[in-house]
This record gives C-alpha cells, structure tokens and sequence, in this order.
C-alpha cells in the first residue's frame, strides 16, 4: 500500500507540476493561442488515436466479454451518479450553502462535478503504474467511449437546459474513430480469417505497428506529456480573465461543495461499485482510478459554449483539481489496497 501511494504521490506531483509549467509559460506569454490551440489539435487528432492503436491493437482485452461492453457502460453511469448529486445538493441546499443562486448556476455545477478527468490524468496514471498490461489501458479507452458519449449528451443537457441534436456529431472524432478501428483489427487479428501468409504479410508494416519502435507507438508516447501541457495552457487562458479573490465569498462555498461530492462522496460511490459488482481485475483497477480523479477541465469551455456559467464551472473545476494533488494517491492505494483484501 505505501509503494502504491509514494508512486501514486510521484506521479500526481510530477503530472502537476508538468501542468503548473505550462499554466507559468501561457501567462508570460511564451506560448500564444495559436500555438495553444495547435497543440490541442494535435493531441486529439493525432497523438491520442496513435496512443490508442498502440495499446489496443495487440492486447488481448477482450478475452472476456465483460471488457468489451461493461467499460463504455460504467464510464457513462458514473457521469449520471455524479451528475444527480450535483443536482440534488444544487436544488436541495439554499444558495447560503452552496453559493449557486441562479438555475443556470445550479444546471453548471451538476455538469462540473458530474464529469470526471477521463482522459489527461488517467492515461499517464495507467502508464506508469501498469506500464506493461497493454489489457488494462484497453479497457480505459473503451471506458473513455462511455464518457465521450455522456458529455456531449447528458453534460450538453445540463448546460444547455435542453438536448442538441448537432452535438452527437461530436461523437464523431479522432479517438472514438480510433478505438473502433483498434478493437476491429485486435478482433481480426486474434480471429481465424488471417492466414498464416497474411499475418507474415502484415509484419511489412511493422514500421508502423510495433510496439518498441514503431512511428504510431512513438507518437502515442508523446501524448502524455503534450496533453498536461494543453491542460496547463487552457487553465492559464481562463485565469487570465478571472479574478476569483472578487468573488471569494460566493467562490469558497461552491468550491467546498466541489470537493465533497467530487473527492469524497464520488470515491466512495465508486469503490462499492468496484466492490460490488462482477468484473474483470482490469475493470476494477480503471474504477480505482477514476474514482479517485476531480473534475474535468473540459466543462470550462463547454459551459462557454453551450450555455452554461463559466465562472461557476472554473470554481468548481479549480477548487477540486488543486486539492486532488493530495486526494488522488489517498485513493488509489487505499483502492488497491482494497483490491487486494
């Protein structure tokens, strides 16, 4: 248990101080939006799909049936749990209690603790403490459909006060396209349809494929550490046009209510699941890690974009996300330790 939290607090320390980096280089102007934004392109449509091929195309995840559909499953669920707490506390609490006084504060904060960091904490979290079981990063990324699929429908439906056809579209990306396509060719090279021939004619492409020194495993390396650089640069785009120390009297309360759904309530609604529930180890050690994880900083531009309140979204996000340094390896050892009862 210690070794799992030393590493734990290792890693959380070196993800945010990778973070803390890149929010210092932003606002002294280093890296300009442009440069930002390119960034984030990059990383969505290239580096994350080459990490997901890497991972999936060869692993042997889907042994077991429960990896396949149980994962997209969860990581939809865990965003309507989290979701109908922040509602409930929202609706039920006077404003007195939780500094959110308008409906459209209320819709903002549900969505902010309701979606989970699927993706940029994770992945390096995955890496590092499983850097050899390709099986338990697969079952991650099938996890990572679930909570795609949750934010540009349940999420969109919080911010927004109503669903939005056009935003399924969105459901159409890079890295979603990208597990499909890894699952179906991890199923077609573990099937019979190959030939003997044909899989010795498929090594022409190992330039490409493999998993040591292969073009798409070298890219995919270089997501992690780019992803907490866009991460950084985003957080320190939006704080430059905060001043929470103004708002600090409505802020501590809304941030209070963060912390006790996102980093207490949700853990231990996670962990019984993991208990509880019939999976696969694989399965239980990415509910371990999610639980453990705070809010999503995505929710900041999607309360931009669809209608939510920004303001209430950075206190949420920010009061959680800064407090999950000590939270995250608390968890995870205590989860494993758990594991291993």
């Amino acid at each position: 248990m210690f070794t799992i939290f030393s590493t734990s607090l290792t890693l959380a320390l070196s993800v945010f101080v990778i973070i803390l980096l890149a929010v210092l280089l932003g606002k002294a102007g280093f890296i300009s939006e442009i440069v930002d934004s390119g960034l984030m392109w990059l990383m969505v449509n290239v580096l994350f799909p080459c990490l997901i091929f890497d991972r999936i195309i060869r692993a042997d995840i889907f042994s077991d049936l429960r990896n396949v559909w149980l994962p997209p499953f969860l990581g939809f669920f865990l965003t309507f749990i989290g979701v109908g707490i922040g509602f409930f506390v929202a609706l039920n609490f006077s404003s007195r209690l939780t500094g959110l006084s308008t409906w459209r504060s209320k819709r903002t904060f549900a969505a902010s603790v309701g979606i989970l960091n699927y993706g940029f904490i994770p992945i390096p979290l995955v890496s590092v403490l499983f850097p050899d079981d390709d099986r338990t990063m697969g079952v991650l990324f099938l996890q990572y459909i679930g909570s795609e699929f949750s934010i540009w429908t349940l999420i969109i439906f919080c911010l927004y006060g109503r669903f939005d056809k056009w935003s399924l579209l969105r459901l159409i990306n890079m890295p979603i396209i990208a597990i499909f396509a890894a699952v179906l060719l991890n199923l077609l090279w573990g099937s019979s349809i190959l030939s003997e021939e044909m899989r010795l004619s498929l090594r022409l492409f190992d330039f490409l494929f493999d998993g040591r020194c292969g073009a798409i495993h070298l890219l995919g390396v270089s997501a992690v550490p780019i992803s907490l650089l866009v991460v950084g640069l985003t957080i320190s785009r939006l704080l430059a046009f905060e001043d929470i120390k103004l708002r600090w009297h409505r802020t501590w309360r809304t941030s209070i209510c963060s912390v006790v759904i996102r980093l207490f309530i949700m853990p231990l609604i996670i962990f019984l699941i993991m208990i509880l529930i019939p999976c696969t180890l694989e399965i239980k050690r990415i509910l371990i890690i999610y639980g453990a994880m705070n809010s999503a900083v995505l929710t900041v531009a999607l309360a931009k974009n669809y209608g939510g309140c920004e303001k209430t979204a950075l206190d949420t996000i920010m009061s959680n996300s800064i407090l999950s340094i000590i939270t995250i390896p608390i968890w995870i050892s205590l989860g494993f330790y758990i594991l291993s009862l």
